[in-house]
């Protein structure tokens, strides 16, 4: 099992990203976070992808981030 991690953030404190790793906060592996400020918690939602390769994974990761920045 590979972890990874996908994250942005701004100046302003907004951050967010597509993680594959144990985190307590959520049920498996590969999920969503996010928060509006650094003194804000992060929330947390599950993901799902179905590239059969690592670059194609990293094209739906890109394309998921983009239409939550974006909304």
């Amino acid at each position: 099992q590979a972890y990874y991690t996908l994250h942005y953030s701004e100046p302003a404190g907004f951050d967010c990203g597509i993680h594959c790793e144990p985190n307590p906060h959520v049920d498996g592996l590969l999920h969503f976070q996010e928060r509006e400020d650094v003194d804000d918690p992060y929330t947390y939602e599950p993901v799902s992808f179905d590239a059969g390769s690592v670059s194609g994974l990293l094209w739906e990761m890109l394309d998921a981030l983009a239409t939550r920045l974006t909304t």
